[in-house]
């Protein structure tokens, strides 16, 4: 007794075919998903800034974008916003791998305003209590205006001095003039601030991947064999 196994030829070439249009749709359809998983991505990281970021401005809930994939090219990228050829959302990598913070605009702005040579560049400066600062910790605009605006001054009752006061073993910073006394705005830090890293960009991403790509994947191609041309 025999079991006899056998195909038509018909089915045999019907199969061919198919797979001969998979292939040739497998390319655009792989980018398609790519894509399409690229942009879910970048919603899930713009969201995932409000759970390990406080406060995290409308910027930063936006900040990653998508470069998308072609044929021939099969990378899609999602990264943080690189604007005008300026990295705006360079902040985020101390949030992502951590380490020691470059000098924010305002420290490079004051180094060197001093005449004592105690606030060199790359100088850390602490906001004291006196210091108006944004939801997200920043120092305003308007702050850092009139500070610049006293700078231009040597009234004792007025304006801002920049380095280390005379007498009372106070720390060098910024200060401001007011009734022959100087009231700190800024401190120098003692050493550069080191974040710790806490937003797990990888992780956000790969569980994106692990459980849309599939299903993105037969959906385009699906989608591709449909509306191919014969």
């Amino acid at each position: 007794m025999a079991i006899t196994l056998t195909i038509d030829p018909g089915d045999l070439k019907r199969a061919t075919g198919f797979s001969k249009a998979v292939a040739k749709q497998l390319p655009f359809a792989t980018s398609v998903a790519l894509n399409d998983v690229a942009f879910q991505a970048r919603q899930s990281l713009n969201g995932a800034t409000n759970q390990y970021f406080n406060s995290p401005t409308k910027f930063t809930q936006s900040a990653f974008l998508v470069q998308k994939s072609k044929k021939a090219d099969l990378t899609a990228i999602v990264y943080a916003n690189n604007q005008q050829g300026r990295n705006r959302a360079r902040y985020l990598r101390y949030g992502i791998n951590g380490g020691t913070r470059v000098a924010k605009g305002f420290e490079r702005f004051f180094a060197g305003a001093d005449k004592d040579g105690t606030l060199p560049p790359g100088t850390a400066l602490v906001p004291t209590s006196l210091v108006k600062t944004t939801a997200q910790g920043n120092v305003s605009v308007a702050t850092l205006k009139s500070i610049s605006k006293g700078l231009s001054t040597t009234n004792k009752r007025g304006g801002f001095f920049v380095g280390t006061p005379r007498g009372g073993n106070r720390p060098a910073g910024i200060y401001r003039r007011s009734r022959e006394q100087l009231f700190p705005y800024f401190i120098k830090a003692s050493s550069a601030p080191r974040y710790t890293g806490r937003f797990p960009i990888q992780d956000v991403g790969s569980k994106i991947v692990q459980r849309q790509f599939n299903q993105k994947f037969i959906a385009a191609m699906e989608r591709a064999l449909a509306t191919a041309k014969p």
